[in-house]
């Protein structure tokens, strides 16, 4: 391999590694700013919420006053209060759910922040190597030094001696396996 196809194939790599981090980080910001919307939109629904039951307490102060007139109508009312009860109580379960799920999400946002700084620490790593390789391999003597120690590795490594018999039945005039007997016998109903 030479050096340019090296090093673009270690930029093509880096390059890979920033855009899948850059997509990943997009869609998880996207993600959060949706759940950023939600979250005020529950919660300006929660204050009007609050805003009726406030309105609701009041009339039914006004209606506690007027109980021996209008019976029937406070029957009704404490029924809408109820309702309204049930209401709030979903609400506030669904604000308690969403603000457990915005933990969750600010969670998984701290590690993929912790995510992105360990891959910029690899990719500055990288490209420290990277710069020390282009100061080593600028000059010849360098480059002769490295090929002779790369040559003198492939024979360390190659496989020089290779262990077994390599398939033959008797290697350097031993039997390499056990007594093989072979017998050949003619096919019956042919003569010669």
């Amino acid at each position: 391999m030479t050096k340019d196809t090296i090093k673009n194939l270690a930029l093509i790599l880096l390059l890979g590694i920033t855009i899948f981090s850059v997509i990943r980080y997009a869609s998880e910001l996207r993600a959060r700013f949706r759940l950023e919307d939600n979250l005020t939109q529950a919660q300006s629904e929660i204050s009007v919420l609050t805003q009726q039951k406030q309105n609701l307490l009041q009339k039914l102060e006004k209606e506690q006053k007027l109980n021996e007139q209008l019976t029937q109508r406070n029957v009704n009312l404490k029924a809408y209060l109820i309702a309204s009860k049930g209401r709030i109580r979903r609400f506030f379960q669904e604000n308690t759910k969403i603000q457990d799920e915005l933990g969750d999400i600010n969670a998984k946002f701290e590690i993929l922040k912790a995510e992105n700084r360990a891959l910029i620490d690899i990719h500055k790593r990288i490209y420290v190597e990277n710069e020390q390789f282009k100061v080593k391999m600028g000059s010849v003597a360098e480059l002769k030094k490295a090929i002779k120690e790369l040559k003198a590795s492939k024979r360390k490594g190659a496989g020089w001696q290779i262990e077994g018999n390599r398939g033959f039945l008797i290697k350097d005039g031993h039997l390499t396996s056990e007594k093989v007997k072979i017998e050949v016998t003619p096919v019956p109903g042919k003569s010669m």
